[in-house]
Order: C-alpha cells, then sequence, then structure tokens
C-alpha cells in the first residue's frame, strides 16, 4: 500500500468514526427530545418541505409515519377550526419575511377527538441575497398539561374550594369591572344569608354543614339569570350581582331564588329545611364602592332577619328628618 492509499484509508477511517460520532449524537438528541416532549421541526421555505428531527409529532397529532410525509397539510387540517387561521397567519407571514419569528399557542385536534394545546415557535436561520427567507427552524411542543394546571390555579385562585363559586375577592372584581361598563338598566347586589344554618352545622357536623353549603349553592347558582354572577362571601353568606335594577324584575328573581329553597336538603337519610334572607340593594353609577353596596344590602337583609326570615327587601336610603 502506498502512501496516498494509507492516506485514503485514514481518512475513511475518520469519515467512519465522525459517522459514527454523528449518528450517536443524533440518537441521543432524538433520545432528549422524545423524553422532553418536544418536536423540532425545520422547512425549506422556497419548496416547502417541513421536515421533522423526532417522532413526538405523531404522538401530539395521533398520526402515522406515512401521513407525516404531507406534514403541512397534515399541520393545517389538524388545526382546531377556532384557532386555524390565527396559527396558519402567523407560521406564513413569518416565511413570507414578514417578520423573522413567530411565536404562538393554538390548539390541535388528535384522531382521537381530543384536544392539545400546542405551543409552537418558529425562527428565520437563513436569507437569500434578497433577503427572502430560505430556512426557518422551530419547536412543537404540548402544552395541555400546563394549560391545565393553570386553569387549576386560576379557579383555586377565583373560586371557593367548597362550593365552586367566586370568592369574595373575585366576586368584589366582577362588581368593580361591572361598574365600569354599567348602562342605563344599572345593577344590583343581592345578598343572601341562610336560614337555619348554625342550628344544622350543631346538630349534624360540619360534614352536614359542608353537604348543605354545596347544596344551597347550587340551588343559587342554577336561579342566577344570564350574565349574573354568584359568589360566597362567607360562611354561609352569598352575594349575586344581577345586570340590572327594576323593582319587578328584582322582586321577580327574589321570589325564584325564594322558591328554588322550598324543597328540603338531604343528607344520610335526614331531611333538613333551609330558607333565605335576601337583602338588594340597586346601583346606577360607575365609581360605586363595593363595601358600601354590599353594606347597603346586608342591611336590608337584616331587616329581612328580623321581621322573620324567608322573604326579601330592597334597600333603601334614610327619609331625611
Amino acid at each position: 500500500m502506498d502512501e496516498s492509499d494509507k492516506i485514503i484509508a485514514e481518512l475513511r477511517e475518520q469519515n467512519r468514526h465522525l459517522q459514527s460520532q454523528l449518528n450517536d449524537t443524533k440518537n441521543l438528541l432524538n433520545i432528549a427530545l422524545n423524553d422532553s416532549g418536544l418536536v423540532l421541526w425545520e422547512q425549506d421555505i422556497p419548496s416547502g418541505r417541513l421536515s421533522l428531527y423526532n417522532c413526538e409529532y405523531g404522538k401530539i397529532c395521533g398520526i402515522s409515519a406515512s401521513e407525516q410525509e404531507a406534514l403541512y397539510e397534515n399541520w393545517k387540517s389538524n388545526l382546531h377550526p377556532e384557532d386555524k387561521e390565527l396559527a396558519i397567519d402567523a407560521f406564513e407571514s413569518m416565511i413570507r419575511g414578514h417578520s423573522n419569528e413567530y411565536n404562538i399557542e393554538y390548539r390541535m385536534v388528535h384522531q382521537d377527538g381530543s384536544t392539545r394545546w400546542i405551543k409552537d415557535r418558529g425562527t428565520i436561520q437563513e436569507y437569500d441575497r434578497d433577503n427572502n427567507p430560505l430556512r426557518v427552524i422551530g419547536t412543537h411542543i404540548d402544552v395541555t398539561q400546563l394549560r391545565v394546571d393553570q386553569h387549576r390555579l386560576s379557579k383555586l385562585a377565583h373560586h371557593d374550594t367548597l362550593t365552586g363559586l367566586l370568592n369574595r375577592h373575585a366576586f368584589e372584581t366582577e362588581f368593580n369591572r361591572f361598574c365600569q361598563t354599567i348602562d342605563a338598566n344599572g345593577g344590583t347586589l343581592m345578598f343572601v344569608d341562610l336560614d337555619q344554618f348554625k342550628p344544622i352545622n350543631d346538630q349534624y357536623g360540619h360534614t352536614a354543614g359542608d353537604h348543605i353549603l354545596k347544596a344551597c349553592a347550587k340551588r343559587i347558582q342554577d336561579s342566577c339569570p344570564e350574565k349574573a354572577k354568584a359568589g360566597r362571601i362567607g360562611g354561609d353568606e352569598f352575594a349575586i350581582l344581577l345586570p340590572f335594577s327594576d323593582t319587578e324584575q328584582l322582586e321577580q328573581q327574589a321570589k325564584t331564588l325564594l322558591d328554588s329553597f322550598n324543597q328540603t336538603h338531604s343528607f344520610n337519610h335526614i331531611e333538613v329545611s333551609v330558607s333565605l334572607s335576601i337583602g338588594m340593594c340597586s346601583f346606577h353609577r360607575h365609581n360605586e364602592e363595593f363595601n358600601q353596596i354590599l353594606h347597603r344590602a346586608d342591611q336590608a337583609m337584616y331587616q329581612v332577619k328580623h321581621n322573620g326570615k324567608n322573604n326579601y327587601a330592597l334597600w333603601k336610603a334614610p327619609t331625611p328628618k
């Protein structure tokens, strides 16, 4: 073997070794990407060819390897109808050169019918002499569980854990938001207090009390008209924000709520009766103070308690002496 043959043999061995290292690196990268749930993709913009560097995309969408050959068309067809236009416009705006990257979250529909939330990011990596984009590389990850967790945390932050109604802070936020856009119909805060609840709680225990509270909260929520907001603002105290102030409507709403409590509540074969004392305060201004309106509705509610319970009253300003 002459010197040139030796050099060629050495180069071939080096090439074989480098190719082996490259394959090992690709395999490690593929394992890392699959374990992370991340899809790494690349698109040649002039040809439109979209390539994947791992197989997670098929798992996310539920499509086979053969279907991935028409990847871009499959991507578009699997987009959720409500997000389709937004996602396609964002992607095509980038590859037309309107921006050098995109970062978007959207929903995709899996072949099994379930919906997955996807976080998709892409960046232009190469341009031609005329500054037209040639190649884009991006990542694609399923963030469905993150969305579920965020929704759960948001619900915990804004909703009463026992009844599922808005908690006091969230109810006040809704009140303030409503006041900012209040119209000629005005609004009304309805303060609802459970009658006979403390004796039930004392006699049958907190487990029974919690069961009754949840059942009462459901009846209150089910009795609310469209666009009304219901919240639990204390132990056995609830509030409803109504988008109207007409007296006739309010009286009808109060009667509907009272009637929904005519039926007894059952717990461990025990039948208990709970009625309501309802106080209402209407308002019409953008700058109403939540605590003041709540206090007035509370005053009207205590008037009902004083007069025998199981009724409603509308707060009226004291007559000047």
